[in-house]
């Protein structure tokens, strides 16, 4: 399933609202019942960087949420591919995040590897 440049960045602003609204219920409905998450991010905040299933994909939000409060995520690129995007954007912390999002035909993410700057050279990038 190929996407266009329209629908990939509309996909992407639904996501990034709904991440900003806060609302758990509604996050975790933009994700497969089976969904895998990889992050760093996740194994300072659970102690595993695998985050499998919707059930442990709320808790880890949960906490993510509570850690960060006043959590805004700023786009700043979409990247389209065959079976999914890659968000480009400013995340938790300041750090300058790629989340490479796996979707599935029903539009759920399917898979979310989160990789975070390490080089300073991005707004909000932490080494």
């Amino acid at each position: 399933m190929g996407w266009s440049a329209a629908d990939a960045v509309a996909y992407v602003a639904h996501h990034i609202e709904t991440w900003n609204d806060h609302d758990l219920d509604h996050i975790l409905d933009l994700y497969a019942e089976d969904a895998v998450l990889t992050s760093p991010l996740a194994e300072a905040v659970t102690g595993s960087e695998v985050v499998s299933g919707r059930a442990a994909l709320r808790e880890y939000f949960a906490a993510a949420l509570r850690r960060y409060p006043d959590l805004r995520f700023e786009v700043l690129d979409v990247l389209r591919g065959t079976d999914g995007v890659t968000i480009l954007m400013v995340g938790a912390g300041g750090n300058t995040v790629a989340e490479v999002l796996t979707v599935g035909p029903d539009r759920r993410v399917t898979r979310v590897a989160a990789h975070y700057s390490c080089s300073g050279l991005g707004p909000g990038a932490h080494a």
